[in-house]
């Protein structure tokens, strides 16, 4: 099964323009509950070169028939998912009937039913080369087409699609039939189609027809978070408005939140898929809905940059999703309640400094993807975050009417076409902006982070030592009072030569990165960081104290920093942060990383127990009712240690005031109660009371948890053997086998040194974002042993490990050597 190759695409760009796509689908038997194939029609219409050869895109079950122009083809000649088509005209007709399967791992045309009540599901997911496992097609993002769907179904159904849906007369038999015909021309990563009985609610935003829809056991959740899904959509529609001059050019906006959905969510025009936990069954804190609404904008910001100009080859992803991060994050900041540049800093940009500072990184462009399937291994935090913080510093570079003037010829030129980086640095030059090449060869075709420190009144740029690079980095230095105050604020660039600046009078400290705006890492001397540690939690600017936690964890990944003083300083600091989401990060950063891996295997209990007592203080602190109150249980659930205190807790016991049980909170207690003791029968009585399909992933979760030889050997088989278990089932499982727990590394040890072996040969029976997520979810960092390090390296010297998974190890991989070089250093482990 090839994946389609950049050469390939360029032929075959080169040889034909497709005109128009009309699929059918018969989907009318698929109410049943046994039902695993449906019926897919696909009629194009292409012009080619005279006498020209190229091939069809088609991964079915089965292939009825085939004609060119009329004429049958040999059905033998489908073969590695590909029909050869030869001969061609200038205008050619291609139809195929083919049978397709459903899929189980939210890609192509993923079919879920509702533990809840029974009612099935339907989505396709089409990105990055799935569109073919549910209608033929010229499968690259260059070859845009006119589509038209007309999909037969249960009368009763909710169909939807990347335009308006025309239904018809029903057929006696209770059939109805929908026609989708999208407004504008699309490419097939971003085709898609949502069935079934999925509750919807409606409405309008200046002309735009909107609709949310949600599994109609989620209707009740969807009813309370509708307005606020509706308001920000609203709000972002109007701020793309303005920002880029351009119109939504697709018509109908529709969001659906899918069930068992692999990413966030997925651009297609008109119809955004999301994964429906965004639909919060439980309480929700405000944090939470920021973090939705930015998903939210990010998917909106593709509409223009992505589905209006796409890219032409999948080497350019970057740009779709470095601009979709950076302009949601702008959107939200500017034009909602929710500002995120603090979250961005935090959270998103953490991400890309761990990937950045691996062995596994790489340029922002330029990463050749010379096919398809590679491209994905890079579709990381330096595709989103570096990317996004980058386009930051270029706004500012250019200065932002420059920066958006270059965006908007660039939609005005390359619109419903496709483009390369180069056009839209045209763009930007036409628009006034120079200097475009030197920053280009800066930003986005190197790799690494540099290194920011004032020492001895100079502001310092050191490029990593195996990553040489002359990057220019535009911030603001700033001291920092006693109680908190920015002082002497100043911009500069910064680049090879330092940057001289006196620390203004009453500074105890000097920051770098004051706003925290570039990509870098931060360093302080001694005297300066003794100052910081007592200060970061009252300092005024939140920019400051996200550079300023970001570097703590530098520090540590770097064997700069004693865990064990890292910790003490979140121990006395986190509890006065105002943040929320700053006080979540760290709390899980405490207990994942500075009482897991980075502290010896018999100190982590202890460990683990100041964690607990950090998130009771700031549970006890907060006002009961409070989000601060939520995520402070949210986190003490997991550090707890006392079983007895968790039963009580599960059966809605010694609860704070303020805290009420609800099914997400129940399962914490559950899953954290199971990797304590054998208690097996608690998630069946728990799942008794809960039937819905988060509960079922919650259930595996916590029986791969279990502390017992027996529950990790089912856990461990599920994950390196085939099985018809959903991929959120097996996301869930790779999770809790080894997890962050303190307690069971030896129990777990022997599952650590298989692994990767195991793990390997799982892409002998698994495609797609499964290959790679399960082994980097499953990846056993809790076992900080040599040994596990060894036989991880034993699957990279292996010419015959899946280059997927092979990605996920090199990128994990740093991460566990990292924790074994701070363990020699500060405690010779």
């Amino acid at each position: 099964m090839p994946s389609l190759t950049r050469l390939e695409a360029q032929q075959r760009a080169a040889t034909i323009t497709v005109r128009d796509t009309r699929v059918a689908l018969d989907l009318s038997s698929q109410d049943g509950q046994g039902a695993s194939e449906f019926g897919s029609v696909t009629t194009i219409g292409f012009e080619a070169r005279p006498g020209s050869d190229t091939f069809l895109d088609f991964k079915g079950v089965r292939l009825n028939s085939a004609t060119l122009n009329g004429s049958e083809l040999d059905p033998e000649s489908w073969q590695d998912e590909r029909i050869p088509l030869t001969d061609l005209q200038a205008s050619n007709t291609v139809t195929v009937d083919g049978v397709m399967a459903y899929s189980s791992d939210g890609e192509g045309l993923h079919r879920h039913v509702d533990p809840a009540d029974g009612n099935l599901y339907l989505y396709a997911m089409s990105f990055l080369d799935a569109g073919p496992r549910w209608f033929a097609c010229f499968d690259q993002p260059d070859l845009k087409s006119r589509y038209t769907f007309q999909v037969s179904a249960p009368d009763d159904w909710t169909v939807h699609g990347n335009g308006p849906a025309e239904k018809g007369p029903s057929t006696v038999s209770g059939i109805g039939t929908w026609t989708i015909t999208p407004p504008q021309p699309l490419s097939t990563y971003f085709v898609t189609l949502i069935a079934g009985r999925y509750a919807s609610l409606y409405s309008e935003h200046d002309g735009i027809p909107l609709g949310i829809h949600v599994r109609a056991s989620l209707g009740n959740a969807l009813r309370r978070e509708a307005e606020n899904i509706f308001e920000v959509t609203g709000q972002a529609f109007d701020y793309y408005h303005r920002t880029f001059g351009v119109r939504y050019p697709f018509g109908e906006y529709h969001q659906a939140f899918v069930p068992d959905f692999n990413a966030g969510a997925m651009e297609n025009p008109g119809c955004v898929t999301f994964r429906d936990s965004f639909i919060y069954r439980s309480r929700a804190t405000r944090s939470e809905r920021a973090g939705r609404a930015g998903v939210i904008a990010h998917e909106m910001a593709h509409q223009w940059f992505g589905d209006l100009v796409t890219m032409r080859w999948w080497d350019d992803l970057w740009l779709n999703e470095s601009f979709a991060e950076y302009m949601a994050h702008r959107c939200c900041t500017e034009a909602t309640e929710y500002p995120l540049w603090t979250e961005f800093g935090i959270s998103r940009k953490a991400w890309g400094y761990v990937v950045d500072q691996s062995a596994a990184t790489h340029p922002i462009a330029g990463n050749g993807a010379e096919d398809a399937q590679s491209s994905l291994q890079n579709f990381d935090g330096i595709s989103y975050a570096k990317g996004a913080a980058t386009l930051r510093q270029l706004a500012g570079y250019l200065g932002d009417d420059v920066f958006l003037a270059g965006l908007r010829r660039h939609f005005d030129q390359y619109g419903y076409a496709n483009a390369d980086f180069s056009e839209l640095v045209a763009s930007w030059t036409a628009a006034g902006g120079t200097g475009l090449d030197d920053w280009t060869r800066q930003w986005l075709l190197t790799a690494g982070v540099d290194t920011l420190a004032v020492t001895d009144g100079s502001l310092v740029r050191t490029p990593p030592a195996d990553r040489p690079a002359d990057r220019s980095h535009a911030v603001h230095l700033a001291g920092i009072s006693s109680t908190g105050e920015l002082l002497g604020v100043a911009p500069v660039v910064v680049a090879s030569d330092p940057i001289a600046y006196d620390r203004p009078d009453g500074a105890i400290a000097v920051v770098p990165d004051a706003y925290d705006q570039t990509w870098a890492k931060l360093r302080f001397d001694a005297a300066d960081w003794r100052q910081l540690r007592s200060v970061v939690s009252r300092i005024d600017e939140p920019g400051s104290r996200v550079a300023i936690w970001n570097s703590v964890r530098d520090q540590v990944r770097d064997a700069e920093l004693d865990p064990r003083e890292a910790l003490a300083m979140i121990t006395d600091q986190l509890a006065d942060e105002p943040d929320d989401v700053v006080v979540n990060i760290m709390l899980q950063t405490a207990r994942r990383s500075l009482a897991g891996p980075y502290t010896p295997i018999a100190e982590r209990v202890d460990r683990l127990a100041e964690v607990a007592a950090l998130a009771d203080r700031i549970l006890a602190a907060a006002e009961p009712g409070s989000d601060r109150q939520l995520m402070a249980f949210r986190n003490a659930v997991p550090a707890c240690s006392d079983v007895d205190r968790l039963d009580a807790w599960r059966l809605g016991l010694d609860l704070p005031s303020g805290i009420e049980l609800d099914p997400d909170l129940t399962w914490a207690i559950v899953t954290r109660l199971c990797t304590l003791a054998d208690r097996p029968e608690t998630i069946d009585q728990t799942l008794a009371a809960d039937r819905s399909a988060a509960a079922e992933v919650n259930a595996a979760r916590a029986r791969a948890a279990l502390p017992t030889a027996e529950a990790k050997q089912q856990a461990y088989d599920l994950l390196m053997k085939p099985s018809e278990a959903s991929a959120y089932v097996l996301y869930a499982t790779a999770e809790a086998l080894f997890g962050d727990s303190a307690e069971q590394v030896q129990l777990t040890k022997p599952y650590a040194l298989s692994f990767f072996t195991d793990i390997a040969a799982t892409a002998g029976f698994r495609t797609g974002w499964a290959l790679g997520r399960i082994p980097s979810l499953g990846f056993p960092l809790s076992v900080t042993e040599p040994e596990v390090l060894t036989a991880a390296e034993a699957v990279l010297d292996d010419d015959n490990t899946s280059p997927v998974i092979r990605r996920v190890v090199l990128e994990d991989l740093d991460q566990l050597r990292r924790a074994l070089a701070s363990l020699d250093r500060f405690t010779g482990q």
